[in-house]
């Protein structure tokens, strides 16, 4: 008989998985597999659990938000262990799952989609050769916004508490110097913040990069410009919409499958980096694309622009934006 491995975080979200847990053992077992299901208590538990684990499970799900995700995939890479990754969305943020075509909430379809396809081998992000993510990579101001929201207003607001939070503290913006080498050139631009993004969005925010693409081997490097504090709002309503690429004067926009990030400002206060919302390695670090690392399920064969336009430079996606003259 196959199995599975079922991590789940019993405070992620609203914390209502507990009454799918048996909906769930049920699509499998009538799939063919025996579901062996962990409750994670405290931190590190699931970390210890997998290095100790037999390795002949046929999938690992992990259930809960972006954290809950980004744990399991660091443990299972710290393993060397390639069994494919199957994710329930029911945090409060799941990013990474919705981009997959995975509904929040939905923990039914989400391991129908396990039983019924196929895992693809997606790209997936490392920090210093040893921290790694499969959404995104984040530094600068608003970046600890998940670590720093209640709970209370989690569960009230969903997503939207991250958008509020990060509006509570823009009076306290200043403008930090960073240096950003590619793969191809070096840049030295005043940011509030910056994203290195394998899909589409982080937080609140879903329409970040239009051309995100998990197998194209290369992320999406999104800086949002030391500018007027007053136009910070307009830009991040902007980037709600899915319409701010374009502000190339209020944004700095890179593609590419290597980045080395440092902050110049040595008094900044926040030199860590968030990775998929948990703490990352502090500043300077560099990030570097793993492609087609991980087998991981997923909507793949939904019709998106993002999985299936072709990929285009950065300077072609530029002219296409720009507004035509009159």
């Amino acid at each position: 008989m196959k199995k599975v491995k079922l991590f789940y975080n019993p405070f992620s979200g609203n914390k209502a998985f507990k009454f799918d847990l048996d909906i769930c053992i049920g699509i499998f077992q009538n799939a063919g597999y025996e579901v062996h299901p962990y409750r994670t208590m405290q931190p590190g538990d699931i970390e210890t659990h997998i290095a100790q684990m037999d390795k002949d499970y046929d999938i690992v799900v992990a259930s809960g938000g972006d954290g809950t995700v980004n744990i399991v995939l660091n443990a299972l890479m710290h393993n060397h262990l390639q069994i494919p990754l199957g994710i329930i969305p029911s945090g409060t943020a799941n990013d990474f799952a919705t981009f997959l075509g995975l509904k929040t909430g939905d923990s039914a379809d989400a391991c129908r989609v396990m039983v019924e396809t196929e895992p693809k081998k997606i790209d997936i992000g490392v920090v210093n050769d040893t921290a790694y993510f499969i959404n995104v990579c984040a530094g600068g101001l608003l970046t600890n916004v998940s670590q720093t929201v209640d709970k209370d207003m989690k569960n009230a607001f969903g997503n939207l508490s991250y958008y509020l939070k990060g509006m509570e503290q823009i009076p306290n913006f200043h403008k930090i110097p960073f240096r950003i080498q590619t793969s191809t050139t070096t840049i030295e631009d005043d940011l509030y913040l910056y994203m290195i993004l394998n899909s589409a969005g982080t937080g609140s925010f879903t329409k970040l990069s239009p051309e995100a693409s998990v197998t194209d081997g290369q992320f999406e490097f999104i800086g949002l410009r030391a500018k007027n504090i007053l136009d910070v709002s307009a830009m991040l309503l902007k980037m709600v919409a899915g319409e701010h690429i374009r502000d190339e004067k209020s944004l700095l926009y890179l593609r590419d499958s290597y980045f080395h990030i440092e902050c110049l400002d040595k008094d900044f206060q926040i030199m860590e980096s968030t990775i998929d919302g948990e703490t990352g390695p502090r500043m300077p670090f560099s990030v570097k694309v793993l492609p087609k690392a991980y087998p991981v399920y997923g909507r793949y064969n939904r019709s998106t622009k993002a999985e299936t336009k072709k990929i285009v430079s950065h300077e072609t996606l530029r002219n296409k934006l720009k507004p035509e003259k009159k």
